[in-house]
């Protein structure tokens, strides 16, 4: 299924219900279906929890498409909703979700989630979507708080604001790969190429977290060591309703339930527009909704 709207095709697979192309253009903008995850690469503070989270599947989990159909198109808006679930080849689904796709005539993307859990599964490491864009999408630029990593249980020593950065420089090389360079509390990103030509995300009533690297999460999870981390050519952006906490719990206590990702029925929205960075006010854009 393909949607055209303003100077944007997006592609929608029926099969799968995942958006796979964005055509900005004549530019493709990402190479990777925009795909829901809820992994993320075991921190120290997650030895402890990982093997759970590995045995329920969650380092292997595919989405599983259980309907997928467009149900309002107008001058204004094309809708399509697609019905979901998360889980590991042979194991029980672990979580379901609707999604609701509002195309809109400014070329931007709505996505809504409403997200159920099953009651058995403990705290999520993440949940949210996961995609590449092409090699040369390199400038990042975000309303969040950083300059450093900052997650639930992580961000005091940040500041609220907008930093402007490379998507090389944007990663810590720990020792041990692990999750690193989350950014909570966004309102918006951009990640562009040289030129400014890519794709910005907008927060809708509520802030989000995002990654963005050459590595995937499934990359840093099988790597022993830092040196031993071979850069992707694409760069991999995660757009997260938020995170677990990162805690203590190699040598402390459990996470404190405050900063447990583990609410069993949750709603979240954001709004994503292909963009020239010069061209564009993120605040604008932002604001508009």
């Amino acid at each position: 299924m393909t949607v055209t709207t303003a100077d944007t095709v997006y592609t929608l697979d029926i099969g799968s219900g995942l958006i796979t192309g964005i055509l900005n253009r004549g530019k493709a903008l990402i190479k990777t279906p925009m795909r829901p995850t809820v992994w993320r690469a075991p921190t120290d503070n997650d030895r402890n929890i990982r093997w759970q989270w590995q045995n329920i599947g969650f380092d292997r989990a595919c989405p599983k498409c259980l309907s997928c159909k467009a149900e309002r198109i107008t001058d204004n808006a094309v809708t399509v909703r697609t019905k979901l679930s998360l889980g590991a080849a042979l194991q029980r689904p672990f979580l379901w979700a609707d999604m609701l796709y509002t195309f809109l005539k400014d070329g931007s993307v709505k996505v809504d989630f409403d997200v159920r859990v099953r009651e058995d599964v403990p705290m999520l490491p993440r949940f949210g979507l996961e995609f590449s864009m092409p090699q040369g999408t390199e400038q990042l630029a975000y309303f969040g708080c950083g300059p450093m990593e900052s997650y639930p249980d992580k961000k005091l020593a940040a500041r609220k604001s907008v930093f402007r950065t490379t998507v090389s420089a944007h990663f810590e090389h720990y020792v041990r790969p692990q999750e690193n360079m989350a950014h909570a509390d966004t309102d918006w990103v951009t990640v562009a190429s040289m030129t400014g030509h890519g794709l910005a995300a907008f927060s809708l009533g509520h802030p989000f977290s995002f990654n963005c690297a050459h590595f995937s999460a499934m990359q840093l999870t099988g790597t022993g060591h830092d040196y031993e981390l071979v850069p992707q050519k694409d760069t991999i952006v995660n757009i997260d309703y938020r995170q677990n906490g990162i805690g203590s719990n190699s040598c402390g206590p459990e996470l404190a339930k405050a900063y447990r990702l583990d609410e069993k029925e949750f709603h979240w929205s954001f709004r994503l527009l292909p963009v020239l960075t010069g061209g564009t006010d993120p605040f604008y854009e932002w604001r508009k909704e």
